[in-house]
């Protein structure tokens, strides 16, 4: 009773749940253009996920796994049966691949040809972590298959979960569910981080159990894959952009029902990978541009953005392409030898750029 109140109260002054305001990009999330200015880029179409392995960047794109050839092309490595949800590099063990099938298999390395299986009913696995004893895994929604983020999100889905596969026994254990689209992990000590998207923050577990603790609330973007960074700090992808004009339609039961049924769903008013391709589009045309230049004010639905985090995992740099970027819908990112290389899903291109080591184009 005193919830329904406490949210009739939040709906009447655009309060809590029923805010629409989006934090500014300010700070260490200050926009520039250092993804579109990179001067490293290399086309990769459907790219997802990328990781290192054995100093060599590998990147996986519908059914196949991709190598960086002699730093000049992507190169097929392995095809599979089904297509890859998420990697990871379990260091001189090989690459752990997770198929939307449901299988999790080791490629290279000392760990070669060791598989398992994801636990009963998982369909949505997001992002993978690993450790010396344990595979970590994030399932995005338990109704919604990964390529339905979008309609997850409209549905404002909460039933999102993390899992740990013992890699002696193989035997899965749930550690927390009810989540809103957990989308990246990364271990921390004695505890596993992870973001959770349609809520915006980053949140902390403790791997003996307990409730997620907030660590950064509030972002400005839906938070995906977290990735090491070599000085022991992170990154993280944030593979869309909010707007305030995307927070009131999700407030809007009645339009987002009829706009999900009716409305094709690339042209509905969500967030997107890569949108201001099709005149068909929410907002296009002469409500966003002026004489071929997209106004400055004008909501963006899509954009690029990853987010350099301390060992706290708070924010102290970004990389980011602008709206009218080519760079768009960064899904995932690795760190090796002063370089991060960024996989933009949204424009299928993998982007090289400097990770702070002081040369031309530094995040210090």
């Amino acid at each position: 009773m005193i919830g329904a109140v406490l949210r009739a109260i939040d709906n009447l002054t655009g309060r809590g749940d029923a805010a629409v305001t989006v934090p500014a990009l300010d700070g260490a999330l200050r926009p520039n253009r250092r993804l579109d200015e990179a001067r490293t880029r290399w086309p990769l179409p459907g790219v997802d996920a990328i990781a290192v392995l054995f100093g060599s960047p590998v990147a996986s794109a519908g059914t196949t796994l991709y190598r960086l050839a002699d730093g000049t092309a992507w190169q097929p490595w392995r095809k599979f049966d089904g297509r890859i949800a998420c990697i990871a590099a379990i260091g001189d063990e090989g690459l752990a691949v997770v198929l939307e099938t449901g299988d999790i298999l080791i490629e290279g390395g000392s760990s070669e040809g060791r598989s398992y299986r994801v636990p009963e009913g998982l369909r949505c696995i997001t992002a993978i972590a690993t450790s010396p004893t344990a595979i970590f895994l994030a399932n995005g929604s338990a109704t919604n298959p990964a390529p339905d983020w979008q309609l997850d999100l409209m549905q404002r889905n909460a039933s999102g979960s993390l899992w740990r596969i013992d890699r002696d026994s193989g035997k899965g254990r749930r550690l927390a569910d009810g989540l809103a689209w957990p989308a990246g992990l990364a271990l921390d000590g004695n505890s596993l981080v992870f973001s959770e998207a349609w809520k915006h923050r980053l949140a902390r577990l403790p791997l003996t159990g307990g409730e997620p603790v907030a660590v950064h609330s509030d972002l400005p973007g839906y938070p995906g894959r977290l990735a090491p960074a070599e000085d022991g700090g992170a990154w993280l992808a944030i593979f869309a952009p909010r707007s305030q004009l995307v927070e009131f339609v999700l407030r809007e039961r009645a339009y987002k029902t009829r706009m999900i049924a009716e409305v094709p769903r690339p042209f509905w008013i969500a967030p997107s990978l890569r949108s201001g391709r099709s005149f068909y589009e929410p907002l296009q045309g002469g409500s966003v541009k002026q004489l071929g230049l997209l106004k400055p004010w004008a909501p963006a639905l899509s954009a690029g953005l990853c987010v350099r985090l301390d060992r706290g995992f708070q924010p102290t740099a970004s990389l980011h392409s602008r709206a009218d970027g080519d760079t768009h819908g960064v899904t995932d990112m690795a760190e090796h030898q002063g370089r991060v290389f960024i996989a933009a899903s949204g424009d299928g291109v993998v982007v090289a750029c400097d990770a702070g080591t002081g040369e031309e184009g530094s995040l210090r």
